[in-house]
């Protein structure tokens, strides 16, 4: 096994300690350009179909949960970098063992499953691109990016791969070339409209699982961890790192809200007010960007949905193996390092046979794009309560334990996660 230092995909910094080539999953840098889009393929259908099915009605999720996400990401990195453990293993240390293990088992199913439509959605891509068998595209495509996750650095390939995710900045060409009732968009952003229907809070909890997306939380706390470990930040240190993550938070998750809200504005005033579609009905993710690339929006489409989906891949897999890493208490050094990284090929392998069954049975990939939106929703309460409950804790996470804004910033995005759940479930049963 060849053993190689790592770039850190945060700050560049070299690491000190030999690696094998593949412990990079091991440490789930999740990278500043996934942290930043967290737009993947299934968000990128998840928005297109809120727009499409409900218009601008859906606009105030990715307003209002701004606030919420940045401090929940804050609580997740200043819990690791304190205790410089992992979500998972802080999770389980303070927690009941059956809470944890339900919490952790529903996580790592969600992010197969958003691995299996992410591959899935590769496999569509090249199809658009080069043309050929969808399924034997799609296998290529879980095998190669497997390939990528073992033998290239996460930072390496990020720094090509990321200039394809340009390709959803045509979702704001679009909505500069097309009629967009600018007023009722305000309006709709900031003040909720909620239809009491099953199909309405379907969509809610696909929106807030994608937009509070649980696997940046625990690769966010991987990233801390190994930062705090490589540099030793203690104090004051700590602080200004802290500060710096803060900085960062805030941005990032701007710039991941704004182009949900392109895409929903674009999916709106297209699908939604051209093409009349009601919620149900099939949508062609193409079509939103006609009015802006014409007869290549497939292309454009496949482009963005090619890059955001070979970024976002490496952090689902990765942080699904640190996940089950903790929960079995294997104790940091190259052993555990490997057996991770048999964790993530594992998880891979699941994701892209499931990805395969789907084009089998000729599954629409648009929908199960967005049912994978819709599980992520459904599995993120545990998670954020445990996440929640540990800012409570000064042994966790020090003078946060005082910052009662963000505590109450977080609590609230649990609530409505929560809350469109149980009525999700009462109008199923009704």
């Amino acid at each position: 096994m060849r053993f190689r230092q790592k770039k850190t995909a945060l700050d560049g910094r070299m690491s000190g300690a030999a690696r094998p080539a593949h412990s990079w999953a091991a440490d789930v840098g999740p990278g500043l350009v996934t942290i930043a889009s967290d737009n993947d393929p299934s968000g990128l259908a998840t928005y297109t179909l809120a727009g499409a099915w409900y218009g601008f009605d859906l606009l105030w999720v990715c307003v209002l949960t701004y606030p919420s996400t940045v401090a929940l990401q804050l609580i997740a990195a200043r819990v690791a970098a304190i205790t410089r453990r992992g979500l998972t293993t802080n999770m389980r240390e303070h927690y009941s063992r059956l809470f944890f293990y339900f919490a952790v088992a529903r996580f790592v199913i969600a992010n197969t499953f958003n691995i299996a439509v992410d591959v899935l959605a590769m496999g569509i891509a090249l199809s658009s691109l080069v043309g050929g068998s969808l399924l034997w595209l799609t296998l290529a495509s879980g095998c190669a990016s497997l390939v990528l996750q073992w033998s290239v650095a996460y930072a390496r390939y990020a720094r090509v791969l990321k200039w394809l995710t340009l390709a959803m900045f045509a979702y704001v060409g679009v909505i500069l070339l097309v009629d967009v009732p600018w007023r009722l968009v305000a309006i709709r952003s900031v003040i909720p409209r909620v239809e009491w229907t099953e199909g309405y809070m379907s969509m809610l909890i696909a929106v807030l699982g994608t937009t509070v997306s649980p696997y940046l939380l625990f690769a966010q706390a991987e990233q801390e961890v190994r930062d705090a470990r490589e540099s030793g930040d203690r104090g004051e240190a700590l602080e200004r790192t802290m500060r710096g993550v803060r900085r960062d938070t805030l941005w990032r998750t701007a710039c991941s809200n704004a182009i949900a809200i392109c895409v929903m504005i674009a999916a709106a005033a297209t699908l939604h007010l051209l093409d009349h579609a009601s919620a149900g009905d099939t949508v062609s993710m193409s079509r939103v960007l006609e009015p802006l690339a014409h007869g290549y929006a497939r292309q454009v489409l496949a482009l963005a949905l090619l890059g955001s989906a070979l970024l976002a891949l490496p952090p689902l897999a990765g942080s699904a193996a640190q996940a089950v890493a903790s929960s079995f208490r294997w104790k940091r050094g190259e052993r555990r390092d490997r057996r991770i990284a048999y964790v993530l090929v594992a998880t891979i392998a699941l994701g892209t046979i499931a990805a395969v069954v789907l084009t089998h049975y000729h599954v629409d990939p648009v929908r199960a794009l967005y049912w994978s939106a819709v599980v992520n929703g459904m599995t993120v309460t545990p998670v954020l309560v445990l996440l929640v409950l540990l800012s409570s804790k000064r042994e966790a996470v020090g003078d946060l334990a005082a910052h009662w804004a963000l505590r109450a910033l977080s609590w609230l995005a649990t609530i409505a996660t929560a809350a469109a759940v149980i009525a999700h479930f009462i109008l199923e049963v009704q």
